[in-house]
């Protein structure tokens, strides 16, 4: 199935759509819903003030790109890294400065 110029809103339901392409597709206000995106790729992707809830990110890679004014709540991050540095290495470099006395 082709969708091209088309101006549509889409109503998908229990179908399965893997290996799909969308190119200069505007998403906006798009909800997904108990959705495998698993091995999805993201590229110059506008994703400003998106939501993510309840979600499974492991093993999932973020490379170039802007993180400003994000916010990480209620996450299980073991093993997470920044940068090739484990967050619980930063956490306790973290906590070090503060029972230090660092700000």
């Amino acid at each position: 199935m082709q969708l091209h110029d088309k101006r549509d809103v889409l109503d998908v339901r229990n179908a399965t759509v893997a290996n799909s392409r969308f190119n200069d597709v505007h998403l906006a206000n798009t909800h997904f819903e108990n959705t495998d995106l698993s091995a999805t790729q993201f590229e110059k992707a506008l994703l400003s003030n998106a939501k993510v809830v309840d979600a499974n990110l492991s093993g999932t890679l973020f490379s170039d790109v802007n993180m400003s004014n994000v916010k990480i709540e209620n996450a299980l991050v073991t093993g997470m890294t920044i940068n090739g540095v484990k967050l619980a290495d930063l956490f306790q470099a973290y906590e070090a400065a503060q029972t230090a006395g660092g700000n």
